[in-house]
């Protein structure tokens, strides 16, 4: 059930893919803290055929060193004499202790040697051991209980035994929990592309496309949804908003306007009605003195009469003045 691509091109796959998460790899396979200084660049003569491998001079919880991850894709039996001559060049060049981690994670169980061994006498022996880690012996739970969502991208490829029972709703369960982790859209999208190179060494080429396309599919159209309702919230608080403002502004300039308006109209109808009073009062007093000196006494009631008329009826009489002779014919008017 496995896919086109060769065994051995997973081996450099894993290290290219990881190339900018080697402090995540290191603190869960090596189980170490380290904090990446450079990497390390080494020839390696005496093997005959140069394998992928992740070197980094580091400073760890133990002190300096220069870690080397190795991933493998496949049992070998000469994996200890490789990794061995690893460690004796990159001490010789750098002059580090070596921290090696042999990463497997192949679909059959690892079967290869951890280090090497002989004793010939005291002066004589040899005594070398390097971390080995099997993917596939380790359960899609330990992934998941790091919370480090870069490593989801490894579900594929963990918990044999389930693998084997459950085939191809495995892959499926790993793609979807890649797809609910709480990470970015593009995240979640690189850990999928991962995720789907690695599953091509476990599964046929169809399942993979079939289980893939759907999971991100479904990612496309939740990112879709999620932006529809990011807009039509955003369009609808803006709407509500705009209105809110709209109102506030509105009411603000309508009790601005109107006070304008009102004091305009006011001082209009103030000074209109000053000035009618004014001519009114002036009207009367000059109506009262011609009267007065017409007529040399005028009757009180007489007086208090023309004290109430309007203007129109105070400008008749002052316009009639010289015509009015009696008090009789003043009355006409009043």
């Amino acid at each position: 059930m496995t896919g086109d691509m060769p065994k051995d091109k997973y081996d450099t796959t894993m290290k290219e893919l990881f190339a900018d998460s080697e402090e995540d790899l290191i603190r869960f396979f090596g189980q170490i803290k380290t904090q990446v200084i450079r990497q390390l660049n080494i020839e390696f003569p005496l093997v005959e055929k140069k394998r992928s491998d992740l070197i980094l001079e580091c400073r760890t919880e133990k002190g300096p060193a220069a870690v080397h991850m190795e991933f493998q894709s496949t049992n070998d039996n000469d994996i200890p004499y490789r990794m061995l001559r690893y460690a004796t060049d990159l001490k010789q060049k750098y002059n580090l202790p070596v921290y090696q981690i042999l990463i497997y994670f192949g679909d059959r169980e690892m079967n290869m040697a951890d280090g090497l061994t002989f004793h010939f006498n005291a002066q004589n022996y040899l005594d070398y051991r390097f971390r080995t880690v099997d993917l596939g012996g380790i359960t899609a739970e330990e992934i998941k209980k790091t919370g480090n969502y870069t490593l989801y991208a490894l579900l594929p490829l963990t918990d044999r035994e389930k693998r084997k029972q459950k085939g191809e709703s495995f892959l499926k369960e790993c793609a979807e929990e890649i797809a609910r982790t709480p990470v970015s859209f593009e995240e979640k999208q690189k850990a999928l592309l991962r995720a789907e190179i690695f599953a091509g060494l476990l599964y046929e080429e169809q399942v993979i496309e079939m289980i893939f396309r759907e999971v991100e599919n479904m990612l496309d159209l939740e990112q879709s949804a999620g932006y529809r309702r990011i807009f039509n919230k955003g369009l609808e608080k803006g709407m509500e908003k705009g209105i809110e403002k709209g109102i506030e502004k509105g009411i603000e300039k309508g009790i601005e306007k109107g006070i304008e308006k009102g004091m305009e109209k006011g001082m209009e109808k103030g000074m209109e009605k000053g000035m009618e009073k004014g001519r009114r009062e002036t009207l009367r007093e000059n109506v009262l003195r011609l009267l007065y000196r017409k007529f040399k006494k005028l009757p009180a009631p007489y007086a208090e009469k023309i004290k109430t008329l309007d203007e129109y009826a105070l400008g008749m009489i002052l316009d009639n003045i010289f015509e009015i002779n009696s008090l009789s014919e003043l009355e006409e008017y009043l």
